[in-house]
């Protein structure tokens, strides 16, 4: 049973670890075209309408994309005053206590309204509020995948640290 589960857990792990180093490319992406755009501005004096916003999207869709990642990698900032003193197994149960009445709460919430605002977008086509104004469903969409994902990770981290509280293993 537990071979069942730690297939279905570390396939979660594979979609939020290939999902954020995928995502991780865009900086590349993001500092070209601010370089192409800083050119443009002050070399040729020409600027673009649509560069700054096209990067403030694509940072918008990193930063959401990457937080199942980071989940998975322990490396969200807590405030750990007291709890690095403990041991391993004080702090699966503690972070049991806090996902089940914090993070699940929170996460559940983004999913559900962030979804269901991406839908509404894509219904009556939104577009940003600038001069080039391009569809916003898209990144909508994106960041109800982002919530989705944190939600999964969060999940296989609340199950993990379940079965380490119960039977003292690691999966």
């Amino acid at each position: 049973m537990l071979d069942k589960v730690a297939k279905i857990l570390k396939f979660i792990d594979l979609i939020s670890e290939q999902t954020g180093k995928l995502t991780s490319y865009l900086v590349l992406i993001m500092v070209g075209f601010q370089v192409v755009e800083v050119f443009r501005r002050y070399v040729l004096e020409e600027p673009t309408t649509w560069s700054w916003e096209f990067v403030t999207l694509l940072y918008g869709a990193h930063f959401i994309l990457g937080g199942a990642w980071l989940l998975k990698e322990g490396g969200h900032v807590r405030t750990d005053v007291f709890y690095d003193r403990f041991s391993p197994k004080i702090k699966a149960l503690l972070d049991l206590i806090f996902f089940t009445t914090i993070f699940f709460v929170f996460a559940y919430v983004m999913t559900s309204k962030v979804g269901a605002n991406a839908l509404y977008s894509y219904s009556i086509n939104e577009k940003t509020y600038t001069m080039w104004a391009p569809p916003f469903w898209p990144l909508k969409m994106v960041f109800t995948y982002g919530f989705l994902l944190l939600l999964l990770q969060g999940v296989a981290k609340w199950i993990r640290d379940l079965i380490f509280v119960i039977k003292g293993e690691q999966i």
